[in-house]
């Protein structure tokens, strides 16, 4: 228990990096993008290379920081901003909590920027997930490679810790007084145990991390199906809007929006009525094509199928 405890931090760290998905499954990510933030009286605003974003203050809930980052805690995704201390300098982490702490949660003192336009041809629509539709979102995390591997060397880990539980502590009995059965005589004792006894706890834990293997896959559909209901109650109310024409996709909702190029894009997977835009560092955009009137789902559609490659995943 005290182990698990120490390592606990490093375990939580490995399970995460393992639901995000290898770093680039295939080459296509370039690794560190220079990104800039920007606060000023309207919110937050974020450029990058195929992306532009903006988030107002009433949206953005507060901060919170460790050693080396600063998190921005706000209403969009799934996740925080991330903002490298290291990167930053003492200064503008300390310029960065006054706004935050101002500003945060409030009405905006100053007006937003104007929302990126689109040309007259682009396909719009409005749109909520519904909870069947963020499950095999969920899922997909759950099942990429890396995760897939984490399973099965936690299998291998707890397979092998307690199956020498019962000769270690064997082992730890006969250390406390080594001198009543000598080291000569212990070895072929434990030697034949291996053969008789040893491998009899190993079995059974063999069988049930197999039972437990058997059944995951139905259990990681019941734990996405809970995951997915809770994320729709914490969901902000209301519908988003979604632009998408030949320079990419914009959305927008209660003030915020952002323009995604398509450079920002690496394919797109169909799962059933939900296209899955995967994007850069394992992100995605779901879009439920039952938004759209069949007219502007076929333009969607051929606007995907022009400027991304269709996915398959190993299931």
């Amino acid at each position: 228990m005290l182990a698990h405890y120490a390592l606990q931090p490093r375990l939580a760290r490995w399970r995460m990096r393992a639901l995000m998905g290898p770093p680039s499954q295939d080459g296509r990510d370039p690794g560190p993008v220079p990104t800039r933030y920007r606060l000023d009286g309207a919110g937050l605003t974020q450029t990058a290379p195929d992306l532009a974003s903006f988030v107002p203050w009433p949206r953005i809930r507060g901060s919170a920081e460790d050693r080396d980052h600063l998190f921005l805690m706000v209403e969009i995704g799934d996740v925080p901003i991330v903002l490298p201390k290291a990167h930053l300098g003492e200064q503008v982490v300390a310029d960065i909590r006054r706004w935050v702490l101002a500003c945060a949660g409030r009405p905006a003192p100053v007006p937003p920027p104007a929302e990126p336009v689109a040309g007259p041809e682009a396909v719009r629509a409005t749109m909520r997930l519904t909870v069947e539709e963020r499950v095999p979102i969920i899922l997909r995390a759950m099942e990429n490679p890396l995760a897939r591997r984490a399973r099965l060397v936690a299998a291998a880990a707890w397979f092998a810790g307690l199956s020498l539980l019962y000769p270690a502590l064997l082992a730890m009995l006969w250390a406390i007084d080594p001198y009543r059965v000598p080291l000569a005589d212990t070895l072929p004792l434990f030697a034949e145990m291996a053969a008789t006894d040893f491998w009899k706890p190993a079995a059974i834990v063999a069988a049930v991390i197999g039972l437990v293997l058997a059944v995951h896959p139905r259990a990681r559909r019941w734990f996405a199906g809970a995951a997915a209901q809770d994320l729709d109650a914490e969901a902000p109310a209301g519908e988003a809007r979604i632009v998408i024409d030949g320079a990419g996709i914009v959305t927008a909702q209660d003030g915020a929006h952002a323009r995604l190029g398509w450079n920002l894009f690496h394919g797109y997977e169909r799962v059933g009525d939900l296209v899955i835009l995967s994007m850069r560092w394992n992100d995605v955009l779901p879009v439920p094509l039952r938004i759209f009137e069949p007219e502007a789902r076929a333009r969607f559609e051929a606007l995907a199928e022009r400027h991304l490659p269709m996915e398959t995943r190993a299931r």
